[in-house]
């Protein structure tokens, strides 16, 4: 069993505001990345302001106490709140993420991490509950770089080329930083790809 851990205590500062909210097709763009782990047997969104997602059913919506911003913070939480030993975390600005690709990730042997060539997709991540200790003292040493952790934590690099045949689009590593990506995305949903 796998809990599905969605990171959404951003501050969208690229984007200028909420972006989890942001409507693509009708839809908040959060949800779009929930419809892709909906079958986990457990699903967390960890954000900053649980009262703006309590409208989601199905769903563990848990606020990361930390007062700093870290993707580390929610990490820490989600790893606290899981019910289950394996814990799949991405980041909640994915709209187009596959269920394929991430249920075929998710049968890595953890700690690990989506690579593409030498680019690490850092929030693309398989923990273990164990790993809590060693990122708890991780974050306690001052340092807040995932990419930091996961060369403390020895993951092994899962390049998406491997994942690649369930999603030849290329694009569930795709996120939203800024509005233009949006409005893009927004065409894709709406036209199927413009």
């Amino acid at each position: 069993m796998i809990t599905a851990c969605i990171l959404a205590g951003g501050r969208s500062s690229r984007f200028g505001r909420d972006k989890l909210s942001e409507p693509i097709a009708g839809k908040p763009l959060l949800e779009w990345t929930l419809s892709s782990v909906s079958d986990f047997p457990e699903v967390i969104v960890v954000t900053k302001n649980p009262l703006k997602f309590s409208y989601l059913r199905n769903v563990k919506v848990i606020l990361e106490p930390f007062s700093g911003f870290s993707p580390i913070y929610g990490i820490v939480t989600g790893l606290k709140e899981a019910s289950y030993e394996r814990v799949l975390f991405l980041p909640g600005d994915t709209p187009f993420v596959s269920n394929k690709v991430l249920k075929a990730f998710s049968n890595y042997f953890p700690p690990a991490v989506v690579t593409e060539g030498k680019r690490v997709h850092s929030l693309f991540t398989l923990l273990l509950k164990e790993h809590l200790t060693a990122v708890e003292e991780f974050l306690k040493s001052g340092s807040h770089k995932v990419m930091e952790l996961h060369r403390k934590l020895g993951s092994i690099h899962v390049d998406f080329k491997r994942l690649e045949p369930l999603d030849y689009t290329r694009k569930s590593l795709l996120n939203i930083n800024r509005r233009e990506e949006l409005y893009e995305a927004v065409c894709r949903r709406a036209y199927k790809g413009c």
